[in-house]
């Protein structure tokens, strides 16, 4: 009997995490929509410039999908030109850090300046608030690229647990 219900629970578990995991990665950006989303992106804005900016400010827009969204920066300013959160837009970068106080949106214009953009890991505070108030924080990373012709630069990021900056940056290459 006690066999027969630990091979019934490994069963449910299985189907279980199958039913589960379908839905999940549905909803969940892979680091390749990611670039292939902001070389999108730099292309539309190297083309309209800033009066495609507003399409960047609408969290309704093609450039929010799924569970993230194309940000836009002006490094060579250092403010936030476009974001799917209005109250951001117009933020200094070197003003917003992560857990461990590093300035990761300075980072993302570093990383910008190559040839094929780059990514930059940090760390941010989830939805999860514990009993303390205090937030759990999980890692993301953002791909940021330059958009030609203009003084934008256009980012993404996901949070994704595993994947080394090495290997986001190998990807670049592809």
């Amino acid at each position: 009997m006690k066999k027969t219900l630990v091979i019934l629970a490994g069963v449910l578990l299985i189907f279980s995490a199958a039913w589960v995991s379908p839905a999940a990665a549905e909803d969940a950006v892979t680091p390749a929509e990611v670039i292939a989303k902001v070389r999108e992106a730099a292309a539309f804005l190297s083309e309209k410039g800033e009066a495609g900016l507003a399409q960047f400010n609408d969290p309704a827009s093609a450039w929010s999908w799924k569970d993230t969204y194309v940000f836009v920066f002006d490094c060579s300013k250092g403010t936030i030109i476009g974001h799917p959160n209005k109250d951001l837009v117009g933020t200094d970068l070197t003003t917003r850090v992560d857990k461990d106080g590093f300035k990761f949106n300075v980072a993302l214009c570093t990383e910008a300046e190559k040839p094929n953009g780059g990514w930059v890991e940090y760390w941010r505070p989830s939805d999860v608030i514990d009993e303390t108030g205090t937030a759990d924080y999980r890692r993301k990373v953002s791909y940021i690229l330059a958009v030609p012709g203009q003084s934008m630069e256009v980012g993404a990021g996901i949070y994704e647990p595993t994947i080394t900056v090495d290997e986001l940056n190998k990807m670049l290459q592809k």
